[in-house]
C-alpha cells in the first residue's frame, strides 16, 4: 500500500520551525506566540498520525505504509519512507509529550522563539529518523538529529556551556562516523542503497562482517546511557535545568535503541550474536551502577536521568533477547514510559523554578503548599514505578518475565535495578511531601495552573485508555 502521509510527519514540523524563526519578536506576547505555533504545529502533525492508523492492519506485522522519492541520479540513491504499528507508537507518544511540553511552557523567555524553532526541527529529524525504511536516509537523519539538540543545549544553559558542547559533538561525532563506514561498507558491498529490513541478507564475511557490525553496535551505544558512554550522558543531563531542554536531551538515548531494534532483531548474523551476553553484561552493570548512585543522590533530576536510564537499558535487553515476540511490547511500555517520563520532568521543573524565584535552598516540604502538583507528580511517579493502573506495568512485566525466562541471574539483577530507581523516585517525592521543614516562605510558592493541571490529567486517562485497549487486544 502506497501513503502519501508520511513526508508530512517530516515536512510539516519543518515548515513549523521555519515559521516560527522568522516570526517577528521583541513584543510581549511574543515568547507565548512561539509556543502556541509549535503547539498548533504538533496537533496538526498529531492529526496526520492518527490519519494513518486508519491505513493500518494492527494484526499485520512489518512495514505497511511506502513512500519512495528520488534523491540522486549519479550515485542513484532512492529514499525510502515506511511505517509499521510499533514505529506507530512512537510517532504517536513523542507528538504527544512535545505537545504537552508547549502546551505546559507559561514562563516568558527572552528565548523562547529559539527554543520552540529547535524543539519543531528536533520532532522533524526525529520523525524522519523513525520513518526511514533505507540505509541511507537512517543515515541522514541518524546524523540531522544532533543538529537541533547542540542548538537547544547553547540557548539554555550557561554554565559550562562549551565543556557541555564539546563533549557532546565529540562523542556523536564518533557514532555518525562509525554508522557512515558502515552505510558506505554495506552501499558498495550491495552496489546501491537497500531497505533496513534486508540488512540481515548482506552475507559478508571475515573482517568485513565484524567490521560492519561492530560499527553499527558502536554507533547506537554512543546514543545510549551505557558504559563507557555513560559519562558524557551523565554529566550533560546533570548541567541541564531547562525541563523541555532535559527532556529532549534523554529522549536522545531513544536514537540508539530504535536503531538496535531496526538492525539487531533477526538480521545479526550468528558469527556476531554470540557476542551479545558480553554486551548484556556491560549493560547490566551500567544499570545497576546509575541506580544504586541515584538512590544515594541528592539531585532530583540525577534521580530522574536513573529512571531513564534503568528503563532504556531495560528495554534494550529485551530487544537482545532470541525472541522475536517482544517488539510490540516494547513499543506499548515506551509509548507510556516516554509520556510519564515527560511529565515528571516538567513538573519537577516547574518546582525548582519556584526554588530559584523564592530563593529557597531545598526542594523538601514544596508539595504541601502545591496541591495540583501533587496529585499529578504521585500518580505520574506511581504510574513510572510500575503500578498497573497503565499499559507500562503490563508490557514490563511480559518483557521482564522474558529476562527471566532466559536468563535468571540476569532477570533478578534487572528486577533489582527497576526497583531501586523506583525507591529513589518514590525517596524524592516523600521528601517533597514530607511537612517536617515547613516554612512560611512555602506559602508563596506557585501550584500548577489549571490549564496544565487539565493536561497532565488528561494524559493520565489517556494511559489508562491505552492500557484498556491494549488488555482488549489481548483477548
Amino acid at each position: 500500500m502506497i501513503s502519501t502521509n508520511l513526508l508530512l510527519l517530516i515536512i510539516i514540523p519543518l515548515l513549523g520551525s521555519i515559521f516560527t524563526i522568522t516570526a517577528k519578536s521583541g513584543y510581549i506576547d511574543a515568547s507565548k506566540n512561539a509556543y502556541n505555533v509549535a503547539a498548533w504545529t504538533l496537533m496538526a502533525n498529531i492529526g496526520v498520525i492518527f490519519s494513518l492508523y486508519l491505513q493500518l492492519d494492527p494484526d499485520k506485522n512489518g512495514i505497511q505504509l511506502v513512500e519512495k522519492y528520488q534523491w540522486l541520479h549519479l550515485p542513484q540513491i532512492d529514499i525510502f519512507l515506511g511505517v509499521d504499528m510499533f514505529s506507530m507508537l512512537l510517532l504517536t507518544t513523542l507528538g504527544l509529550s512535545f505537545l504537552m511540553i508547549c502546551l505546559s511552557q507559561e514562563e516568558k523567555d527572552q528565548k523562547a522563539k529559539a527554543i520552540a524553532t529547535s524543539i519543531l526541527l528536533f520532532v522533524s529529524m526525529l520523525n524522519g529518523y523513525i520513518l526511514a525504511a533505507d540505509i541511507m536516509s537512517f543515515y541522514i537523519f541518524f546524523a540531522a538529529i544532533n543538529i537541533p539538540l547542540i542548538m537547544l543545549i547553547s540557548f539554555s544553559e550557561k554554565t559550562h556551556k562549551k565543556n557541555i558542547l564539546i563533549r557532546f559533538s565529540l562523542y556523536n561525532l564518533i557514532g555518525i562516523m562509525l554508522l557512515f563506514l558502515a552505510v558506505m561498507t554495506i552501499y558498495d558491498y550491495k552496489g546501491g542503497n537497500i531497505p533496513l529490513n534486508t540488512a540481515g541478507n548482506l552475507n559478508l564475511s571475515g573482517k568485513k562482517e565484524y567490521f560492519v557490525w561492530i560499527s553499527l553496535c558502536l554507533a547506537f551505544m554512543s546514543r545510549l546511557p551505557i558504559w563507557p558512554f555513560h559519562y558524557w550522558i551523565a554529566s550533560m543531563n546533570a548541567s541541564l535545568h531547562n525541563a523541555m531542554v532535559f527532556v529532549i536531551s534523554n529522549l536522545m538515548p531513544l536514537v540508539g535503541l530504535y536503531g538496535f531494534m531496526r538492525f539487531w532483531p533477526n538480521s545479526v548474523p550468528k558469527t556476531i550474536a554470540v557476542y551479545a551476553p558480553y554486551f548484556e553484561i556491560i549493560c547490566l552493570i551500567t544499570m545497576l551502577l546509575i541506580a544504586v548512585i541515584s538512590l544515594s543522590s541528592k539531585e532530583s533530576r540525577y534521580k530522574l536521568f536513573a529512571y531513564t536510564t534503568v528503563y532504556y537499558i531495560l528495554y534494550l535487553i529485551g530487544v537482545f533477547l532470541p525472541t522475536g515476540s517482544l517488539k510490540m511490547n516494547i513499543g506499548v511500555s515506551l509509548f507510556s514510559y516516554i509520556m510519564i517520563f515527560t511529565v515528571i520532568s516538567i513538573i519537577l521543573g516547574h518546582i525548582e523554578q519556584e526554588k530559584k524565584r523564592l530563593n529557597l535552598h531545598t526542594l523538601t516540604s514544596m508539595l504541601c503548599y502545591m496541591p495540583r502538583a501533587t496529585i499529578c507528580l504521585s500518580l505520574y511517579i506511581l504510574a513510572g514505578i510500575g503500578l498497573p493502573i497503565t499499559p507500562l506495568f503490563w508490557n514490563n512485566f511480559i518483557i521482564i518475565s522474558e529476562i527471566f525466562n532466559n536468563n535468571l541471574l540476569l532477570g533478578i539483577l534487572v528486577v533489582m535495578s527497576v526497583f531501586l530507581v523506583g525507591l529513589s523516585l518514590l525517596e524524592e517525592l516523600y521528601r517533597l511531601k514530607d511537612r517536617a521543614q515547613i516554612s512560611s516562605e512555602l506559602k508563596l510558592l506557585q501550584d500548577l495552573s489549571r490549564k496544565n493541571f487539565i493536561i497532565y490529567i488528561a494524559g493520565i486517562v489517556c494511559l489508562l485508555i491505552i492500557l484498556l485497549k491494549s488488555l482488549w487486544m489481548e483477548v
